[in-house]
């Protein structure tokens, strides 16, 4: 089962940061283009869009690396990715987004939640 969640970790922030960042989705804040489009609508600097991509993709990377490599403390992880899932969650509420576009950061919280034995 973890190395099932460790996946879908890995693979969903992949996909929305590689694959469909330039895109639009449902799940986009507000009206949002794209995922940087997004974060503007939020009202967020722009340097905010780098920093949570970033820890983001490296999060997901080093759970998935956990699969292989013992050491990695994939808990760190989980953590850090469980705050920036609370945080996607509380942007959608602040901008009065409908709670449906909030799926896919809480199935993603409740990954980080899973590989934490919560």
């Amino acid at each position: 089962m973890l190395l099932l969640v460790k996946t879908i970790i890995f693979l969903g922030i992949m996909n929305v940061w590689f694959v469909r960042s330039k895109t639009k989705t449902n799940w986009r804040g507000g009206n949002s283009l794209s995922l940087k489009d997004e974060f503007r609508f939020y009202a967020l600097p722009d340097w905010t869009f780098y920093f949570v991509g970033g820890i983001k993709i490296l999060s997901a990377m080093f759970i998935f690396l956990s699969i292989w490599i013992d050491e990695v403390p994939q808990e760190i992880f989980a953590v850090i990715l469980s705050f920036l899932m609370i945080f996607a969650i509380l942007m959608h509420l602040k901008v009065g987004d409908k709670l449906i576009k909030s799926l896919p950061a809480l199935f993603m919280l409740l990954c980080s939640l899973i590989l934490l034995n919560i």
